[in-house]
């Protein structure tokens, strides 16, 4: 029997494909504490909502307003006036749950975006992996999407929950500098508990076998 394995480099959501018994399986590769499973620049997140679901300027503003996080659209506010996301859900309740009750009716769609579709990928994964090259635990994509979607899994302590995971601005840069400002204009995922998730999420898929 001959296994072939090679990377898949880019941005795709795939990082490892496997092909045996004249199949082929695609992988998505995680590993280590706070697992980020997608980013984007805020602008063309936006662009995706108004195309895909015709958010209204509101939804638009308030989504702009949380990930500049300094009192403006456009991220032109005073370093002073950054403010991180705890800040932020006291200062602006409304604004946040806007966000929040958007992206609980519409969390399966966009957990598949940012977990498996991806933006420009053009390579979607078969599977999850976590872990090391000796030891690990590895899920069904489709699965993974179900339990993240799931209402009874929903991160809800979280300031902006997407199902199980947390969306949430890459780098405010409060502190300003030039080294991290790079980051800010960018919309993050991150599914924290990854690694425990995955082995519920494989256990639970040999009960129902």
């Amino acid at each position: 029997m001959l296994i072939q394995a090679y990377k898949v480099g880019g941005v795709n959501k795939t990082d490892l494909v496997i092909e045996f018994n004249s199949e082929q399986y695609n992988i998505s590769i995680k590993k280590g504490t706070g697992n980020s499973v997608h980013q984007e620049k805020v602008d063309e997140f936006i662009l995706f909502l108004q195309k895909e679901y015709g958010i209204s300027d509101e939804l638009k503003d308030d989504i702009l307003y949380f990930i500049w996080g300094d009192g403006t659209l456009d991220g032109t506010g005073n370093v002073s006036d950054r403010i991180d996301a705890p800040e932020f859900k006291r200062k602006y309740p409304d604004k946040v749950n806007n966000i929040r009750t958007f992206f609980h009716e519409n969390k399966k769609d966009l957990i598949e975006r940012f977990l498996i579709k991806g933006v420009k990928s053009d390579s979607s994964p078969d599977y999850i992996y976590y872990g090391t090259p000796e030891n690990g635990t590895i899920v069904n994509a489709k699965d993974a999407l179900e339990w993240l979607a799931d209402d009874k899994n929903e991160k809800t302590r979280a300031t902006i929950p997407v199902g199980r995971l947390t969306f949430q601005a890459w780098n405010r840069n409060i502190n300003g500098g030039d080294k991290s400002e790079y980051k800010r204009g960018a919309i993050q995922l991150k599914w924290e508990s990854f690694r425990k998730d995955s082995k519920i999420i494989a256990k639970g898929n040999k009960n129902d076998q």
